[in-house]
């Protein structure tokens, strides 16, 4: 396992409003003079602040940057009265405002912001940062860039187990469905591994449950940032995990070439590799190495 820099962080508990919910996060920064720069960093589908990402707050932190990382809101820490409730939408409306959090605090520079997201969170961020004007860079590790490609290779009898859930949900009648069961069962992600990759994934005390409410699923085919990567303005860098079978590989691949500045980055890993503290060490050198190249 390979430990984070010994270098001062200060960490602390902040909020910001969302959707008249408030969002919890960690602010990290270096015990010396900030140097204008933050990294605005959330989790992937269900998970928490908590599970895999303080080990890359920590080091950017350690690399001069200030660190925002957060929970979406009714996830982990976060507000929020429907509990694991999970709206695409609402989702990227806590990003626009994490942003303009960040923005907001003392030493960070206009122009500083990046954004950094795992898994469905890479999707998000994507989404967020196209058309956008502002923002220094983007980063991206497994992202989830075309809900069309996961539809095709989801087993048909359990698209027809989670839809009706998934309208339910939409018209109003909240509930929940496992995050995660093992292939044959019922749960909105099934495929081989990804039980035991959330299994590892979650840190001892994490908040997690294996409970997700189906909306997002009746419209997920058309959640598709890869559609969108042309008009990211910002230094897009993307990682791809070559025994990942959760995200489509080829989308991720565009993304890459889509984006005007994008750079596509391979690693030996599956989805939920890049969140262990080795992978971790690794990616994280490699991100630094990227924004002290663009920023």
């Amino acid at each position: 396992m390979t430990a984070a820099p010994a270098v001062p962080i200060v960490r602390s508990d902040v909020t910001f409003t969302s959707g008249g919910e408030r969002c919890a996060g960690w602010w990290y920064e270096p015990a010396a003079e900030p140097d204008g720069r933050a990294i605005v960093m959330a989790n992937g589908f269900s998970l928490t602040r908590h599970d895999g990402l303080p080990a890359y707050a920590e080091r950017f932190a350690a690399a001069g940057f200030a660190v925002l990382l957060f929970d979406h809101r009714n996830l982990g820490d976060s507000g929020g009265e429907r509990r694991q409730r999970f709206r695409a939408s609402e989702q990227q409306e806590d990003w626009r405002n994490a942003i303009a959090y960040a923005a907001g605090r003392d030493g960070v520079e206009p122009g500083g912001i990046v954004l950094w997201g795992y898994s469905f969170a890479g999707g998000h961020a994507l989404e967020v940062a196209a058309g956008r004007g502002d923002l220094a860079a983007v980063v991206v590790i497994c992202p989830f860039a075309d809900g069309f490609k996961r539809v095709l290779v989801t087993p048909p009898k359990l698209s027809a187990w989670i839809l009706p859930r998934a309208v339910a949900d939409l018209a109003g009648r909240h509930n929940l469905v496992a995050v995660t069961a093992p292939p044959g069962e019922h749960g909105a992600m099934t495929m081989p591994g990804e039980a035991e990759g959330f299994a590892a994934a979650v840190e001892p005390g994490s908040p997690w449950r294996n409970e997700i409410s189906p909306g997002v699923f009746a419209t997920v085919a058309m959640f598709r940032p890869v559609r969108r990567a042309r008009r990211i303005a910002a230094p897009v860098w993307v990682g791809l995990g070559e025994r990942d079978i959760t995200v489509d590989h080829g989308a991720v691949e565009r993304v890459a070439t889509r984006a005007p500045r994008g750079e596509l980055h391979r690693y030996p890993y599956d989805h939920f590799e890049p969140l262990s503290a080795e992978a971790a060490g690794r990616i994280a050198a490699d991100q630094l190495e990227f924004l002290a190249r663009v920023i």
